[in-house]
């Protein structure tokens, strides 16, 4: 019994020294033990979750396939904001009120009102009827530093159109002068 323990003991004295040169158990696969390693590398995905990452790669290829079978079936409006300092904040049609009237629509981005920033682009779904086919439509731009807004009105195409999109560009264009002395 007594060479048991002294044979533990001894195992224990040599397995302390082991335990202080050893890395820290870490849940981080960039955690390096050379001294040189500063630059750690920029990671998409949470560490620990390949689950979760690859549940939502997959909904998010669900998702794009789904939105390209309905721009396939519909025809989809793809809006390009070519303006280098406006964001666009609003995208209305024209459109009948119960009266009879004509009056703009509320904001076609959606009930979140995201913009779109400068040298960006989005699509919606054409889903109108024969009529508007060459319909008006309104673009509100606004600069985020002086918080100018501009309207821009045109005509585009939002009648439904099986395997043909239509591209709506807008731009604005303000000049700047420069004076060197």
């Amino acid at each position: 019994m007594r060479r048991i323990t002294s044979c533990f003991l001894a195992a224990l004295g040599m397995g302390s020294a082991a335990v202080a040169q050893t890395v820290p158990v870490t849940m981080d696969p960039f955690a390096g033990s050379e001294a040189g390693d500063s630059v750690r590398p920029i990671t998409s995905y949470p560490l620990g979750n390949s689950q979760a990452v690859a549940r939502n790669m997959l909904v998010s290829m669900r998702l794009e396939q789904r939105q390209r079978d309905l721009c396939w079936e519909l025809g989809c409006l793809v809006i390009a904001n070519e303006s280098t300092h406006f964001r666009i904040t609003g995208f209305h049609v024209l459109e009948k009120a119960p009266d009879g009237s004509m009056r703009w629509s509320k904001n076609q981005f959606g009930q979140f009102e995201v913009p779109l920033f400068p040298k960006g682009a989005t699509f919606l779904f054409k889903t109108g009827n024969a009529e508007t086919c060459d319909w008006p439509v309104l673009f509100i731009l606004k600069e985020p530093t002086s918080h100018q807004t501009i309207r821009v009105q045109t005509r585009t195409s939002l009648c439904t159109s099986p395997h043909r999109n239509s591209l709506v560009r807008v731009k604005v264009v303000y000049p700047e002068v420069i004076v060197e002395g």
